[in-house]
C-alpha cells in the first residue's frame, strides 16, 4: 500500500475539506446540528415513555427512647437531695448529639496531615 492510498478520499494534503475552508466549516457545523438535534429526539422521546413520578417513601416516625430506669432513679435522688423532697421533675430527655462542625472536621484534616509528614522526617 502506498501512502497516498492511506489518504482520506476527500481530503488532499494542504488544501481544505471539500475544496473551501468555509464550506467545510459548513458541513461540520452542519454534522453537530443534527447531532444535537438527535440527542434532543431521544431525549423527547424518553421523557414521553418514562414518566418522571417521584417515588413513595414512608418514613417512620421516631421512637423517643427516654433514659433507663436506673438513670431516672439517680436523676430524682439528686434532685430530692438537692432541693428537697417536694421538688418535681418535669421532663427527662436525652442530648441529641451534636454533628461536628465543618471546621472542626478540617483541623483534624491538618492535624493527621500534620502528623504524617512529621513521621516521615528521619530523626538526625
Amino acid at each position: 500500500m502506498t501512502p497516498s492510498s492511506l489518504s482520506l478520499p476527500l481530503a488532499v494534503a494542504g488544501q481544505p475539506l471539500f475544496g473551501n475552508q468555509w464550506l467545510a466549516l459548513a458541513a461540520v457545523l452542519a454534522g453537530v446540528a443534527v447531532f444535537m438535534l438527535a440527542v434532543a429526539a431521544v431525549g423527547r422521546w424518553l421523557a414521553a415513555t418514562h414518566p418522571a413520578t417521584p417515588p413513595t417513601v414512608r418514613v417512620a416516625k421516631p421512637v423517643e427512647v427516654g433514659p433507663p430506669a436506673e438513670v431516672l432513679a439517680v436523676i430524682a435522688a439528686a434532685v430530692a437531695v438537692t432541693c428537697g423532697r417536694n421538688a418535681r421533675i418535669a421532663d427527662v430527655r436525652a442530648a441529641k448529639p451534636s454533628a461536628p462542625s465543618v471546621e472542626a472536621l478540617m483541623q483534624q484534616w491538618s492535624v493527621e496531615g500534620r502528623r504524617q509528614i512529621y513521621s516521615s522526617h528521619q530523626i538526625r
